[in-house]
C-alpha cells in the first residue's frame, strides 16, 4: 500500500509570498494522480514539500506513515524536475550509473539497473553519446529515466513529455503505467496536458492560488461542465427546427450546438433529429475535454460568470 496525507499544509516565503493555504488530501493506492492548477498555483511548491527537499511553514505530510525526510532517505520518491541541470559531460549510460551508486546501488547492481533502464526507455542508440550533444526531448527522456532508477514507490513527475513528439508520448506513457502497475507505485503528475492522460488518471488534485479547489475523479470534473456530451448538427441552408427538445443550445449560421445532460437527453434529442433527417448534412457527437473542464472551472473561481452561454 501506498499512502501520502496532507493536512493543512501552508508554506509561506521570506518574501512573504503565500505559495499554499491549507491543503489537505489523502492518496491511497492511487494509480495517477494529475495535480494541475494555472502558473503560479503552488504545484512545485506541494511536489518539493511532499519529497521532503523542502519543509511547510505549518501542517504535516506522512507517506507511508513516515516523515519526507526518512521516506526520502528510504529511496521512496522517484523525482522528475521540470527543470534540472544534467552532467552533459557524462554520457547517459555515466550519468545513470552515477546516479544508481549514489541510491546506494553496488556496481553490479547499478550496472544492471541503468541496463534496463536505457532499454526501457529506448536510449540504447544514445547510450555512450554524452548528454550535452542531446536534443532537447532526449534529454527531457534522460530526466524521465532517472527517476524511474531503483523502481520508488512514488513517482513525482513534473511535465514530463513536454518537448517529446506525439508518438514518443504514447511510448513514454505505455512505460510509465507499465512500471506503475508492475510495482505498484503511485505517480503524481504535474501537468498542463490533462487530457493526455484522461482515461489512465484516477485522481485530479486542483490548486488555484495555493489552495486546493478539487479533489475528484476525471469524472466529476467533466461533470463541472454542466453537461455530458456536445451534439453538433449542420443544417442544409438555413432551415429552422421548431419545438426544439433542448433548452440548452447556441446556433451560428446553419449550425447548432446542443449541449446535452445525459443519456436520456441524448436519446431523446437523436430520435427528435431523425424526423428532420433530409434537413441535417452533417450530424457528430463528442464529450468535452478534461482541459474544458478544468478551464470552466477556473472561470467560475475567477468569477468570470463561468457559465455557458446558451
Amino acid at each position: 500500500m501506498v499512502e501520502i496525507r496532507c493536512g493543512d499544509l501552508w508554506k509561506i516565503y521570506g518574501s512573504g509570498i503565500v505559495a499554499l493555504r491549507g491543503v489537505s488530501f489523502t492518496l491511497v493506492d492511487e494509480p495517477l494522480v494529475i495535480l494541475a492548477g494555472p502558473n503560479g498555483s503552488g504545484k512545485t511548491t506541494l511536489v518539493r514539500i511532499i519529497d521532503g527537499e523542502i519543509s511547510p511553514s505549518r501542517g504535516f505530510v506522512s507517506v507511508n506513515g513516515l516523515s519526507p525526510d526518512v521516506a526520502r532517505a528510504k529511496g521512496f520518491f522517484g523525482v522528475m524536475p521540470q527543470e534540472a541541470r544534467l552532467h552533459e559531460y557524462l554520457s547517459v549510460r555515466e550519468y545513470l550509473y552515477y546516479l544508481a551508486l549514489i541510491q546506494g546501488l553496488n556496481r553490479y547492481e547499478a550496472m544492471r539497473e541503468v541496463s534496463r533502464i536505457i532499454d526501457d526507455f529506448m536510449l540504447q542508440e544514445y547510450a555512450s553519446t554524452k548528454i550535452e550533444y542531446l536534443s532537447g526531448g532526449f534529454k527531457r527522456r534522460v530526466l524521465l529515466a532517472q527517476a524511474f532508477l531503483g523502481s520508488p514507490e512514488i513517482l513525482l513527475l513534473d511535465e514530463p513529455t513536454v518537448g517529446l513528439d506525439p508518438e514518443m508520448r504514447v511510448k513514454l506513457w505505455d512505460i510509465i503505467m507499465r512500471y506503475a502497475g508492475e510495482r505498484g507505485s503511485m505517480i503524481i503528475l504535474v501537468t498542463h496536458y490533462i487530457d493526455e492522460v484522461r482515461d489512465i488518471a484516477s485522481r485530479v488534485l486542483l490548486l488555484y492560488k495555493g489552495q486546493l479547489v478539487f479533489n475528484g475523479s476525471p469524472g466529476e470534473l467533466l461533470s463541472k461542465m454542466g453537461y455530458r456530451y456536445r451534439v453538433q448538427v449542420r443544417l442544409r441552408g438555413s432551415k429552422a427546427l421548431e419545438n426544439l427538445p433542448l433548452r440548452f443550445h447556441h446556433r451560428s449560421g446553419d449550425v447548432i450546438e446542443f449541449y446535452v445532460v445525459d443519456e436520456g437527453e441524448l436519446i431523446k434529442l437523436l430520435d427528435y433529429l431523425a424526423g428532420f433527417r433530409d434537413w441535417v448534412s452533417e450530424l457528430s457527437i463528442d464529450r468535452p475535454s478534461l482541459e474544458e473542464s478544468y478551464l470552466q472551472l477556473i472561470r467560475l473561481l475567477e468569477g468570470g460568470g463561468g457559465g455557458q452561454h446558451l
